[in-house]
């Protein structure tokens, strides 16, 4: 094994721990393809299932965090059902997530801590920006940890 690696797990390790190896996989073929493609295949019509799922969720727990407006906790704001439903969506949505992140909502790192179970901050608090920027690293190199 790698030595770079050996402390902790490649992206792929950590997916198909979760069980969510192939629906990443097919995630981010559809993600790259949808706006090009009109395929048909069941496993694309399931990511276009799960893209609108999540779509469909986005705005309702962005009114639903409003009444966590006054905590400092960022994990607060993904207790109602409507967050808790978006964290239940699993390993498919990570490019959506990183796709938040990179938007600037740095919210984003609850759930995405909670489906990979990935501490990016290494047991440090770090800001929730820093948190955000380690995360889209993360998920570029294809790494559990970024590389700084």
């Amino acid at each position: 094994m790698d030595s770079d690696r050996a402390g902790g797990f490649t992206r792929r390790a950590m997916l198909t721990r979760s069980g969510g190896i192939a629906v990443v996989a097919a995630m981010t073929r559809a993600v790259a393809a949808e706006e090009e493609s009109t395929d048909a295949s069941p496993r694309f019509k399931k990511m276009t299932q799960v893209q609108a799922e999540f779509e469909r969720l986005l705005p309702l727990w962005q009114e639903e965090r409003k009444q966590f407006a006054y905590s400092s906790n960022t994990t607060d704001y993904w207790k109602g059902p409507h967050g808790r439903a978006i964290i239940a969506l699993g390993p498919a949505i990570i490019p959506y997530l990183i796709r938040q992140l990179k938007a600037g909502d740095f919210f984003f790192n609850v759930p995405l801590a909670a489906i990979t179970h990935v501490d990016i901050a290494s047991d440090r608090f770090n800001s929730e920006q820093s948190n955000s920027k380690a995360w889209i690293e993360w998920w570029e190199a294809g790494n559990s940890k970024p590389n700084r």
